[in-house]
């Protein structure tokens, strides 16, 4: 089975409570370090990291650096920027910096811009090989696709780079760069964050069937590193497996 001993599938009451937890889970992880480095995902992850980061306590984010898992490439100004989304709605509250976050340079062709991020990307792990970030925190999409790794696509197949270009992504914009499979998978946490009944049957095919050919969320096992699975009760109701109920409010 792709999944090894070091996954949790943790399923809460509430998107409410996954989202305390997963604020916890960024407390429990960047303590003790001055320099926590994170790659963040767009979406619905926006709202709940700007709503709920205010109101953590212990959070010192003075040393952290955040990349993105992926970026579209699109002008900043433009909602589907992901690191337009963070700098419109959690920048303002005064927890982060601009200067903190790894952007692309949007004006770039698509492959230049892959190859300018995974320049920035490295400058954040000076001296060392390969990226290994702290916290990853993806999301996943009712096709199995997480970051811009999608089903079926060449990049899965990706060794050699950081960070890659795609032209093709299915979901538009279709241009974008991400993170390659084997940087999220030398993360030392990699958390899942999912909610909602759209995402419970493939949940059920990533956590508890075996495919020839796994989707790409399933092809995230980190190879020293914890993977944890945020789920809420809608999105996790078809699975049969093994869970722990959280109740933390």
């Amino acid at each position: 089975s792709v999944m090894s001993s070091s996954h949790q599938i943790c399923v809460f009451s509430s998107p409410a409570e996954l989202a305390l937890s997963l604020t916890q889970l960024l407390v429990h992880e960047s303590q003790g370090t001055c320099s926590f480095r994170l790659a963040l995902s767009g979406g619905s992850l926006v709202q709940l990291l700007s709503r709920e980061l205010p109101k953590t306590a212990g959070l010192n984010t003075a040393g952290w650096k955040v990349a993105f898992c992926d970026e579209r490439l699109v002008p900043f100004s433009d909602p589907e920027s992901t690191y337009g989304e963070y700098k419109r709605q959690l920048v303002p509250l005064g927890l982060l910096s601009e200067s903190q976050f790894v952007t692309i340079d949007p004006a770039l062709p698509v492959e230049e811009a892959a190859v300018d991020y995974t320049k920035k990307v490295r400058e954040l792990f000076p001296g060392d090989d390969h990226p290994v970030f702290d916290l990853v925190i993806l999301g996943i999409g009712p096709d199995g696709h997480t970051a811009s790794l999608f089903p079926g696509h060449p990049l899965l197949q990706v060794t050699d780079k950081v960070v890659a270009p795609i032209s093709d992504s299915p979901k538009p914009p279709p241009q974008r760069v991400t993170l390659t499979l084997p940087v999220i998978n030398a993360a030392k946490t990699v958390v899942f964050v999912a909610t909602g009944e759209g995402k419970a049957a493939v949940l059920k095919r990533i956590l508890q069937e075996e495919e020839s050919d796994p989707l790409p969320a399933a092809r995230v096992s980190p190879v020293h590193g914890k993977l944890l699975w945020f789920l809420d009760e809608p999105a996790a109701r078809e699975l049969t497996c093994p869970v722990e109920k959280h109740s933390v409010l």
